[in-house]
């Protein structure tokens, strides 16, 4: 018996539901917006969490040094694998040999791009570095590219090779090089590197060195030993040199996370007065429901229903509304990161969050749950004045 009163209360709101279209769907389309907007931001927020992560962890350094004024060019390039020349001179590799916490560093030196025959490679970095040691290139290059590098041989990282496909020579600064070998994806900036070793520097020319001189260096790349407290040894370097700007893996993306909690706070913004309107939305709505159908209610009290049932029947209308706009506010919401997603650089995970996963998952019932909670909320005062009418009085009253 409870089961069939239950199964024609919702079929009942089901059909109220579709009675007056055209005020519900607005209902649904505030929803669905403020739905859209959370799950947005809750995705852009965990995509760039999770890309300054996994560039912190295919790093593979535990501190990076770099020019003071160069620092913001270094993480762009860490980070959003941005075209990036900066030097400082090598004398301070002197002074970290002597540093016992140190247990191996590597340099790197920015350049130019590489000349594909035809056509060059927009954001291509040559990279001059050392093999050995070396535990930032190294680790990854493909199986099948695990060899030393010869005269005018060179690696490319995933990018460039991706870019040149089954081509194995090219020109670098008008000089013939033969690509011997290219890196899995790091989803770091060393997929757009062309890497040379640090002996062939000399035999590039002067145009093609550009503003580069002998004994500069870009940046270097420092592991520590097993139990070394990182702090500790940052304030020791900082005392070897303190003009130079350095960075540890949990700081690098530390002025992209400044900048994404500027952002979140005008989400939040957004997302209240989007919730504030939602619920007033709601109220009206379902005020003007109320005092549209207080006959109807009457008449289903005076038939036996109690007021339990009128609130369920109005409150599941009220739930149809914004489990409907909020599913169109998931698709909406994961459509539009997926969208804006091209113009972030940084985001190049991005596929992996807007795919079906764990987070994404959670993060579509999280904005569904608020969605739905929010039109509740709206509703549930004018729903309940209106089941707490006396059923004779409703009737005389319409």
């Amino acid at each position: 018996m409870t089961t069939a009163k239950s199964l024609s209360l919702q079929q009942l709101a089901w059909k109220n539901v579709s009675r007056k279209v055209f005020r519900n769907i607005v209902l649904l389309l505030a929803v669905s917006l403020l739905v859209g907007l959370l799950v947005f931001a809750l995705l852009f927020n965990n995509a760039v969490e999770v890309d300054l992560e996994i560039a912190n962890k295919r790093l593979g350094a535990d501190i990076v040094l770099v020019p003071v004024e160069a620092q913001s060019s270094a993480e762009e390039f860490i980070l959003e694998s941005r075209e990036k020349t900066f030097y400082m001179d090598d004398f301070i590799l002197d002074a970290l040999s002597d540093v016992e916490e140190i247990e191996s560093l590597n340099t790197h030196t920015y350049l130019d791009t590489l000349d594909a025959g035809c056509c060059s490679i927009d954001e291509g970095q040559v990279i001059v570095y050392e093999p050995n040691p070396d535990f930032i290139v190294a680790p990854w290059l493909t199986p099948e590219s695990k060899k030393e590098l010869g005269d005018n041989e060179v690696y490319v990282g995933n990018y460039v090779h991706e870019y040149l496909g089954l081509i194995d020579t090219a020109s670098l600064f008008g000089a013939g090089v033969k690509i011997v070998g290219h890196l899995e994806y790091t989803g770091t900036g060393i997929d757009r590197g062309i890497f040379i070793r640090k002996q062939d520097i000399d035999k590039l020319s002067e145009e093609a060195l550009g503003s580069y001189k002998k004994g500069n260096i870009s940046i270097i790349f420092i592991k520590t030993k097993e139990g070394v407290d990182i702090d500790l040894l940052v304030a020791k370097i900082r005392n070897i040199n303190p003009r130079i700007a350095i960075m540890t893996r949990g700081s690098i993306g530390a002025d992209v996370r400044n900048t994404l909690n500027d952002i979140l706070r005008i989400f939040t913004v957004t997302i209240l007065i989007s919730s504030l309107l939602a619920i007033l939305l709601a109220w009206s709505t379902f005020s003007a429901i109320a005092g549209e159908r207080k006959r109807e209610v009457g008449i289903l009290r005076a038939i036996g229903a109690r007021k339990s049932h009128i609130i369920k029947m109005f409150l599941f209308e009220a739930f149809i509304i914004s489990l409907t706009g909020g599913l169109l506010g998931i698709v909406f919401g994961h459509l539009l990161i997926a969208y804006l997603g091209a113009d972030f650089h940084l985001l190049s995970s991005i596929g992996a969050v807007t795919s079906l996963s764990f987070n994404s998952v959670l993060i579509s019932f999280m904005g569904l749950g608020i969605g739905c909670i929010v039109c509740l909320s709206g509703a549930f005062f004018p729903i309940m004045r209106l089941a707490g009418l006396e059923p004779l009085l409703a009737i005389k009253e319409e």
